[in-house]
């Protein structure tokens, strides 16, 4: 275990909140991991050199754990070897008179007791040393944890001697059988527990995972199920405890490989990361096939799954979905990423709503994150629906299918409905999201929900759309419900979203301001500057570099509200001429433009462009040329816009982003038209 861990407690030692007990930890592991590999370097005759790291995903060899043990025991194996050899120690034979001509032998150390207490000592040792790196401590991995199982072996050890050490107490010397047989029972209390909890168990997770299993499951029919791998041929009764021992084996080595999977994850090894994904997927495949991201399960693989085996395959996919989402996110151009991010969790979906074991399943919210996932999916990635289905009518069979299998549970029940409500916005069905919105807030209770959403779906999704249609509700004259919906956002869900989630805060901020800024008075558009800077740029400006990349998109939103508050006077002579250089040499990602226009109703370039519209007006404050060359910015922005906003035959993309952007389009156009 410390061999295992000790490659990631460098890593884990880089972290600033590891306690005291956790730094003894490490430096064990590290002892552990630093004796096997002096193991390997004798075993290869120096070949292998010492110090080398090869990843925590290096083979313990059984040799390996071998040495170690040995190393452990050499210290008391030296001084039992000195007890029997050295004279001034040894063993003697001495003769104990109880009365005239009565007495008996027994052996004693010519040290006394010195030579005892240290074998003790030593033999404590490791068991000290298995119980400090089981032990849970703060900072370090914790996954590789036996400690349930040392426990249960040291009150198996102490009831035994609860019942030999005050026998030998009461029997003396009187009866040196019984003494012998009770003391050699004590000593074997020690080891026996251990042996059995642990050493056994780890034994047959070896076996498991060096592909024994997998070898004795090809001798099998073709029809066995794929996690169970028993034979057909077997008695109904042998079968059944067949199938639960192999199943118990299955999951406990995917357990394990999942943990593997997570620290690379942890470690930024994404791709190491999938690898044990796939690793786990293939323990559920039949006849030793290897798991496919393209090929995937069959049907009668899915079939034969049960509920804590489809547990498991589903969110390994989902998993996996993730991580191929975060690789394709870091390189764009790999469509090959892209490509398994979206079968993965399409096959997650698919697998749960045919697999007959889901009925069993007693916990269906495994499934809930897929669905979550998918909707992020169909926001800012294209993909191809399944069974040639239409991208719209696959989405809305997502979200009705998401709040029919999350009926009664809360706050799953919410996410849900805001997942339908976004996927009718995006189809440009706003008074149908309005409706299902209506509905969500009958059941959603900020101070209930909203934290526990952000835990389990990453953003509190329900806050962002709720904020998202107060400028619908603008949009389409109804006014006053959309600002006292501002003040209810603002006033009851606002305050419980915590200060370091500030993309979220970002998504849910910009609606709201967009709305009051829209009233075109002062007062307003001040309000929504004042909270702009205090939730979203001042946190953002102090967080440098650690703030993530959409934060980015900060910027024109904070140059146009600080024009509108400004009611068109200069506001910071020094803060004017940044947002100008800025506005005029702006280098933005690409996927700012579909980003924005999914969450915001707005495409990025749409939003340049009114920045820039804002800054020209400002003609007293700044020169003919720049005022120019803004205008001249703002329309080549607008370009991009109508390229992102109008489909090919002409159709359009989003109603409301194509409204914002011919209302800009036609002041850019009337401001740099020839007076």
């Amino acid at each position: 275990i410390g061999s295992i861990i000790s490659s990631t407690a460098t890593f884990a030692a880089s972290g600033n909140e590891i306690d005291t007990l956790g730094m003894a930890r490490l430096k064990v592991m590290n002892v552990l991991s630093k004796l096997s590999q002096v193991g390997r370097y004798v075993r290869s005759c120096g070949r292998e050199k010492i110090g080398r790291n090869s990843g925590i995903r290096r083979a313990i060899t059984f040799a390996d754990s071998i040495f170690v043990v040995m190393a452990l025991l050499i210290p008391q194996l030296v001084l039992q070897i000195v007890n029997l050899s050295v004279p001034g120690v040894r063993m003697g034979s001495v003769e104990i008179l109880e009365g005239v001509g009565v007495g008996h032998y027994t052996c004693e150390s010519r040290a006394g007791p010195f030579v005892l207490i240290v074998g003790i000592v030593l033999a404590a040792i490791p068991f000290g040393i298995s119980l400090l790196i089981n032990v849970k401590s703060k900072g370090v991995p914790d996954k590789f944890r036996e400690l349930d199982e040392i426990v249960a072996s040291m009150t198996s050890s102490f009831w035994m001697l609860l019942a030999t050490l005050p026998t030998v107490g009461m029997i003396g010397q009187t009866q040196p059988n019984a003494r012998a047989y009770l003391l050699a029972a004590s000593v074997l209390s020690f080891v026996l527990p251990l042996s059995h909890d642990i050493a056994q168990a780890r034994l047959q997770n070896v076996t498991m995972s060096t592909g024994h299993a997998r070898d004795d499951a090809k001798s099998k029919e073709k029809e066995r199920s794929s996690f169970q791998r028993q034979s057909s041929t077997l008695s109904d009764i042998s079968t059944s405890q067949r199938q639960s021992k192999r199943t118990s084996q299955i999951l406990k080595a995917a357990e394990e490989t999942a943990v593997m999977g997570k620290m690379f994850d942890t470690m930024g090894s994404k791709s190491k990361a999938v690898d044990m994904n796939r690793g786990i997927l293939t323990l559920f495949k039949v006849e030793g096939d290897d798991f496919s991201w393209e090929a995937g399960f069959t049907f009668s693989e899915i079939h034969s799954l049960g509920p804590k085996c489809l547990e498991v395959v589903v969110k390994t996919l989902i998993g996996s979905s993730k991580l191929w989402q975060r690789i394709f996110f870091s390189n764009p151009d790999d469509e090959e990423a892209k490509r398994r991010c979206v079968k993965c969790c399409m096959d997650a979906l698919d697998i749960f709503d045919k697999a007959p074991a889901k009925t069993q399943v007693s916990d269906r919210s495994v499934i809930y994150p897929g669905y979550s996932l998918m909707s992020n999916i169909a926001r800012t990635m294209t993909y191809v629906p399944p069974n040639n289905m239409s991208r719209e009518a696959f989405e809305l069979s997502l979200g009705e299918n998401f709040v029919k299998e999350t009926q009664y549970q809360q706050y799953h029940q919410c996410r849900a409905l805001a997942f339908q409500a976004d996927v009718m916005k995006r189809q440009g069905k706003y008074e149908d999201a309005l409706s299902v919105i209506d509905e969500m807030k009958t059941i959603y209770n900020p101070h209930l929900h909203s934290r526990v959403l952000m835990k389990e779906y990453v953003s509190d999704h329900c806050v962002e759309i709720i904020a998202a249609s107060t400028f619908w509700l603008h949009h389409y004259g109804r006014n006053d419900e959309a600002l006292q919906l501002c003040d209810q956002v603002l006033d009851t869900m606002l305050p419980e979203i915590a200060a370091t989630e500030l993309l979220t805060k970002l998504n849910v901020l910009i609606p709201i301001c967009r709305t009051l800024a829209n009233q075109r008075n002062t007062s307003n558009a001040k309000k929504a500057l004042e909270l702009y800077r205090t939730h979203v740029s001042d946190p953002v400006a102090l967080a440098g570099g650690k703030a993530h990349p959409a934060l980015g998109k900060r910027v024109p939103f904070m140059i146009i509200l600080k024009c509108y508050s400004s009611g068109g006077e200069a506001y910071d002579y020094d803060d004017l001429s940044t947002d100008v250089a800025y506005m005029l040499n702006r280098n933005d990602p690409a996927w700012f433009e579909t980003t924005c226009l999914t969450y915001i109703d707005a495409a990025w370039s749409t939003r340049c462009a009114e920045a820039c519209l804002c800054l020209a007006k400002m003609t007293g404050c700044i020169s003919h040329d720049e005022s120019s060359a803004l205008i001249k910015e703002g329309l080549k922005c607008l370009e991009e816009s109508a390229n992102t906003l109008e489909n090919e035959d002409g159709s359009v993309v989003n109603s409301l982003a194509h409204s914002y952007y011919s209302q800009i389009l036609s002041e850019l156009e009337n401001l740099s038209a020839p007076v």
